[in-house]
């Protein structure tokens, strides 16, 4: 591999990390968001004693369980690529000052990290349906008990 060839394939690995790197913080806050919501549903299950009301927070914390899933799994994920990305720049790197061809590690870790990074921003995609379908229901419980004629 020639110099500029190297340096090229070097910084789309850099690039690439940088990526997960972004989509791991705003992952993150996206699952403490969460968290935070779970929490408090279970807060006020703990001082509610409406009926109905009781019935819409635990219908709340059924959806909220898969999308926690969701997000750790992507999360994950994308520590993975990440890894992974790192893996084929040191094997690139490597393959320039040890004799022994390195380019199967090379090659193959950069496939599993492309193959993951897609598959993670669509889990993403998944939870965001997830919450909209949550929002929506809560919006229509609210505008069926405390709507005014």
């Amino acid at each position: 591999m020639n110099e500029a060839a190297l340096f090229t394939s070097l910084v789309t690995m850099a690039i690439l990390i940088s990526a997960c790197g972004s989509l791991i913080s705003s992952t993150s806050t996206r699952l403490i968001r969460v968290v935070d919501i779970c929490r408090g549903f279970c807060e006020r299950v703990k001082i509610e004693t409406n009926k109905t009301e009781l019935e819409q927070i635990f219908t709340q914390l059924e959806k909220i369980g898969p999308r926690i899933k969701l997000l750790e799994t992507a999360l994950t994920m994308f520590y993975v690529a990440i890894s992974c990305f790192a893996l084929t720049t040191l094997f690139m790197s490597l393959d320039q000052i040890i004799p022994r061809d390195l380019n199967l590690l090379t090659l193959g870790s950069g496939i599993l990290g492309v193959v993951i990074l897609p598959l993670a921003s669509i889990l993403l995609v998944i939870e965001r349906q997830f919450t909209m379908k949550s929002i929506w229901q809560e919006i229509d419980y609210v505008n069926k008990t405390f709507k005014r004629n």
